[in-house]
């Protein structure tokens, strides 16, 4: 074999050996799976609200009375169940047991007449627990704007309605009675979180902490009442509220 004949087979070999380390590099490489980071958890919190009422009403001694409220409150401890997303909502449920109350501020004879102010006494006392669930509904913003997430829901449960002591001054305690009924109420706001808008930053404290701000409508129908006299009726219960609430999350 001619010397160019050896060298070129040493050429031709070296090539060949080389392909497969060539081919081995063009591989194409997969990318590691990561998996979705979770989002979801159980939380505890609280809610407050102030609370308006509409009117109640009772018979007594052949009149309708019709009672006014005060502007009055609401506060309840909830737990609850955050779910990861699913598509662009992300559903929450919980469980929730508070306590409301308002002074009454006006008694009124069949709606044509009353006694008001100081003459009239006594309170709506409220014990309502609710199995409740929500919607969150992230917005699609950066900075700032996404620690926003506004929300929808509701709940259904009991109230225990107590109208308690009313009457009026120099005639008597008309009514002190108490009944339960089903009841509901319907939500909307905003979640907020503390540390998304710069709020607490430094303290642990308030990680995965939301402040909740919003409506809330509840009612509930029928609740039977007697009166002093042995007078027996019925009235339903109607409040709207603007609430405000906690909510961390583990």
């Amino acid at each position: 074999m001619t010397t160019f004949s050896k060298l070129l087979a040493a050429g031709l070999l070296t090539s060949t050996m080389s392909i497969p380390a060539f081919a081995a590099d063009l591989a194409p490489v997969e990318a590691p799976i990561v998996a979705p980071v979770s989002t979801s958890g159980f939380y505890i919190g609280s809610l407050s609200s102030v609370n308006f009422l509409d009117d109640t009403g009772f018979d007594v001694g052949g009149a309708s009375i019709s009672t006014d409220y005060d502007v009055g409150y609401y506060s309840s401890l909830r737990a609850g169940y955050k779910f990861d997303p699913m598509g662009f909502i992300t559903p929450r449920a919980e469980l929730e047991l508070g306590y409301g109350n308002a002074s009454v501020d006006e008694h009124r004879v069949s709606g044509v007449g009353g006694v008001g102010g100081i003459d009239s006494f006594g309170d709506a006392r409220t014990f309502q627990g609710y199995v409740n669930g929500y919607l969150d509904i992230p917005l699609v913003a950066d900075g700032v704007m996404s620690a926003i997430t506004p929300f929808v829901g509701g709940g259904v449960g009991f109230m225990n309605l107590d109208l308690r002591k009313q009457g009026v001054s120099g005639v008597a305690t008309l009514i002190d009675d108490s009944d339960t009924k089903f009841a509901y109420h319907l939500d909307a706001g905003v979640g907020i979180n503390l540390q998304g808008i710069g709020l607490f930053s430094n303290t642990s404290l308030f990680d995965n902490t939301t402040l909740d701000i919003g409506y809330r409508f509840t009612a509930a129908d029928d609740f039977d009442f007697t009166a002093r006299d042995g007078t027996s009726s019925s009235t339903d219960f109607r409040s709207n509220a603007v609430t405000f609430g906690l909510r961390k999350q583990f």
